[in-house]
C-alpha cells in the first residue's frame, strides 16, 4: 500500500484532481449561468405587457428551442451526476487513508445544507439545499452493485415521477398557498380578478424592502415547485447514476472506455433530441410533461459524454474551464450575486427592462470574466473563498477531521 493510503482525511489536493471532472463542472456552470439570466430577467414571471421588451431581436419559437429544449434542465442534470460521481471518488480517497469517509461526507454535506439554506433565501433556484439534503441519503446505496444502483435510479429518473405525476400539483397546492400568503401578507403585491402580480415591477422597481418581502417566501415557493414536478427524485436518481460513473473511473474503465461514451451519446441524443424538440414546442413549459420527463436525463447525459469523448481535442480550451470548475460553488453563488445586483431593484433593476439577448450576452461577459478570476485567484490560493470556507468548517483550522 502506498504513503497515500495512511495520510488522514483532509481535503483533495490539486494533484489528486481529475482536470476531465473539472472541465466537465466548469462547462456546467456556463449552462447553468445561462439557464439563469434569463430568470433573473424576468422571464418566468413576465406578464403581455414585458414581452416586447423581452422579445425584442428574439424569434419566439428559436428561444424556445434553445431555453427549453438546449437548455432547462440539462446542466443541472449534469451538476447532480458530477455530485454523484464526486460522492464516489471522495469516499473512496477518505477510506484508502484509513478515515471514517462516511462521518467525513455527512459532516461535509451538513456545512453544504447550510451554504445552500442561505443561498435559497435568495434565489428560488438554488441547486445546493436539495444536494445537501439527498446527499445524506447517498451513504445508505453505497453498498450496492453498479447494476443495481442503475435500476433504482431509472425507478426514480423515470418510474416514479410518471406513476405520481398528477399527484405532485396537489401536494405541493398547499405549500403555494402558504407561499402566496405569506407574500401578500408581508405586503407583496396579490392577484387581482385572475390575473398574475406585476412581479416584475414589484422586484425589478423596488427596494430593499421589497426584496426583503421576495425573500421571505422565496423557500416555500421552490419546495412548492420542487414537490410538483418530482424533480427530487429525479435529482437523486441523477446522482446515483453518478455515483456508477465515479466507482468507474476508480475502476480505470473511464474516461477511456469510448465505445461506452458513444453509446451514452448516441443514445442520449436519439432519446433527447425528438423530446427536447417536442417540449419547446408545447408552452407552458411544464418540468411534470412527458417530452421533459422522458428527455431531460438522456440529453443531459449525453453532453456529459459528448463533452468526455471531444476532451483530448479540446486542449487550451478544455483546461480554461477546469479552474472554474475547481471553484464551482464560489462561481456558483457569483451568480446569484451578480443577478440580484444587475436585475433587481436594490441594484441596477434591469429586470423586465431589457432584452434576453442582453440577459445572455451579461452571462457570457461573467463567465467569460470568472475564466480570468478563476485562473488567477488559484494561482494565488489552492481553493475558491466559498471552498476554503467548506474545507475549513469541515475539517478545522488545521485541515483536518478530529477524531
Amino acid at each position: 500500500m502506498d504513503d497515500s493510503a495512511t495520510r488522514i482525511a483532509a481535503p483533495a489536493g490539486a494533484s489528486e484532481r481529475i482536470e476531465l471532472v473539472d472541465g466537465l463542472r466548469g462547462f456546467a456552470l456556463l449552462g447553468i449561468l445561462l439557464a439563469n439570466f434569463p430568470v433573473f430577467a424576468g422571464l418566468p414571471i413576465a406578464r403581455a405587457e414585458n414581452f416586447p421588451t423581452l422579445f425584442a431581436g428574439i424569434d419566439p419559437t428559436a428561444l424556445n428551442v434553445f431555453f427549453n429544449g438546449v437548455l432547462d434542465g440539462k446542466f443541472y442534470t449534469v451538476f447532480s451526476f458530477l455530485f454523484g460521481l464526486g460522492f464516489a471518488l471522495q469516499l473512496e480517497r477518505l477510506l484508502r487513508r484509513r478515515a471514517d469517509g462516511v462521518r467525513v461526507f455527512q459532516r461535509r454535506t451538513a456545512v453544504l445544507l447550510a451554504i445552500g439554506l442561505v443561498h435559497l433565501t435568495l434565489w428560488d433556484g438554488d441547486i445546493l439545499t436539495w444536494y445537501a439534503l439527498l446527499g445524506f441519503s447517498l451513504p445508505l446505496f453505497r453498498g450496492l452493485s453498479d447494476r443495481l444502483l442503475l435500476a433504482i435510479a431509472a425507478l426514480l429518473v423515470f418510474a416514479v415521477p410518471f406513476a405520481l405525476r398528477d399527484f405532485g400539483p396537489a401536494i405541493a397546492a398547499p405549500v403555494r398557498a402558504a407561499a402566496e400568503d405569506l407574500f401578500v401578507s408581508l405586503g407583496g403585491p396579490a392577484e387581482v380578478g385572475g390575473r398574475q402580480p406585476d412581479y416584475i415591477g414589484f422586484i425589478g422597481g423596488g427596494g430593499w424592502r421589497e426584496f426583503f418581502i421576495w425573500i421571505a417566501a422565496n423557500p416555500l415557493f421552490a419546495l412548492a415547485d420542487r414537490l410538483e414536478n418530482w424533480r427530487l427524485a429525479k435529482v437523486l436518481g441523477t446522482m446515483l447514476i453518478g455515483m456508477v460513473a465515479g466507482r468507474n473511473l476508480i475502476r480505470g474503465s473511464l474516461p477511456d472506455n469510448r465505445r461506452m461514451l458513444w453509446g451514452v451519446l448516441l443514445a442520449g441524443l436519439a432519446i433527447g433530441v425528438p423530446a427536447m424538440w417536442i417540449y419547446a414546442q408545447e408552452p407552458p413549459h411544464s418540468q411534470n410533461s412527458t417530452a421533459s420527463m422522458i428527455g431531460t436525463l438522456p440529453l443531459g447525459l449525453a453532453y456529459a459524454a459528448a463533452f468526455a469523448l471531444a476532451w483530448p481535442q479540446l486542449g487550451a480550451a478544455g483546461r480554461a474551464l477546469v479552474p472554474v470548475g475547481r471553484m464551482a460553488l464560489t462561481n456558483y453563488l457569483a451568480h446569484t450575486v451578480v443577478g440580484i445586483a444587475v436585475f433587481y431593484g436594490i441594484g441596477l433593476g434591469l429586470m423586465g427592462r431589457v432584452s434576453l439577448l442582453i440577459a445572455f450576452g451579461i452571462a457570457l461577459g461573467m463567465f467569460a470574466a470568472q475564466l480570468v478570476l478563476s485562473r488567477w485567484w488559484l494561482a494565488h490560493h489552492a481553493q475558491g473563498p466559498v471552498e476554503a470556507l467548506w474545507r475549513r468548517l469541515t475539517y478545522g483550522p488545521a485541515g483536518r477531521l478530529s477524531a
